[in-house]
């Protein structure tokens, strides 16, 4: 697998550009920007991630509702399986989800770290973010992005620009042949 390393900035506005691609609204493609650069703050390639999940941007809406229900408190927690590790994200960058596992064991998710998935089974819970944890510490760079993934993020990036024509250039698109800066 070849990768690219990106900048939080990069990873982040190319993960808005890429749901706002994918058909998303602009606040729910900022929050996964967010929750992506939360992912890979913590060594998971979340821009591999985004993209398989983008293919059916209707679960993300549905798992955005999960997710705020819990921290409103209108459901005590929710079940979470070992590929929705977006929704983990989602979870984790909202700052205020802890995880059960089936044996009963609570577990912040400012310690889940190093490219791990959630455990299997898992469910969400309500929790207090503790600021003072230094697992809540980001990596200085994010985790490195496969290029294949990459490549589908711009893809679906790209799907928001406007195309170049002749009437666009002749309204004042574009630099033209001066560069009036």
């Amino acid at each position: 697998m070849t990768t690219i390393q990106l900048s939080y900035n990069e990873v982040q506005s190319l993960a808005l550009k890429a749901a706002r691609g994918a058909g998303l609204p602009q606040g729910i493609a900022e929050e996964i920007g967010t929750a992506v650069v939360w992912l890979s703050s913590r060594g998971v390639d979340a821009l591999s991630h985004l993209v398989e999940a983008l293919a059916t941007p209707q679960v993300i809406l549905v798992t955005l509702a999960m997710v705020d229900a819990v921290c409103s408190g209108e459901r005590t927690g929710m079940r979470l399986a070992e590929s929705d590790v977006l929704l983990l994200g989602l979870a984790g960058a909202s700052g205020c989800l802890a995880m059960k596992s089936e044996e009963g064991r609570t577990i912040r998710l400012s310690r889940i770290a190093d490219g791990a998935s959630p455990p299997p089974c898992a469910t969400m819970l309500r929790g207090v973010p503790d600021p003072a944890d230094p697992a809540n510490a980001a990596t200085a760079r994010p985790a490195a992005t496969d290029t294949k993934a990459y490549a589908a993020a711009l893809a679906l990036a790209a799907r928001t620009y406007v195309p170049a024509s002749d009437l666009s250039r002749d309204r004042g698109a574009g630099a033209g042949t001066t560069d009036n800066d």
